[in-house]
C-alpha cells in the first residue's frame, strides 16, 4: 500500500496550512491590538479622574484653615477667655469682700 501525492499538491497543502496560521495570526494581533487599546483608554480616563480628585483635594486643603480651627489655636483663646473669667472673678470677689466690710 503507496501513497502517491504529486508535489504541487503538497505544495498547495503546505501553503493553505501557512495561509490559515498566518490568518489566524492576523486575528490574534488585532485582537490584541484592540485589547491593549481599550486599556489605553481605560487608563487615559482613570488618570483624567485622579487629576479630577487632586485638584478637589488640593481645593479642600486650601479652604481648611479658613473653615476649621486647629486644636492648637483653640487651646490658646480657651486659655485667654479662662484667664480673662478668672480675672473678671477675682475683680467681683475683692468688690464682694469690700462691700461686706463696710
Amino acid at each position: 500500500m503507496t501513497i502517491n501525492v504529486d508535489f504541487w499538491h503538497l505544495v498547495g497543502l503546505l501553503l493553505s496550512f501557512l495561509g490559515c496560521c498566518f490568518g489566524f495570526a492576523k486575528i490574534l494581533v488585532a485582537q490584541f491590538q484592540s485589547s491593549l487599546s481599550e486599556r489605553h483608554q481605560n487608563q487615559l480616563k482613570v488618570n483624567d479622574k485622579v487629576e479630577e480628585l487632586e485638584k478637589q483635594f488640593n481645593q479642600m486643603q486650601s479652604s481648611l484653615p479658613l473653615v476649621y480651627v486647629l486644636r492648637d489655636d483653640y487651646i490658646r483663646g480657651q486659655t485667654v477667655l479662662e484667664a480673662k473669667m478668672d480675672a473678671l472673678h477675682k475683680t467681683l470677689s475683692d468688690l464682694y469682700k469690700m462691700e461686706s466690710a463696710k
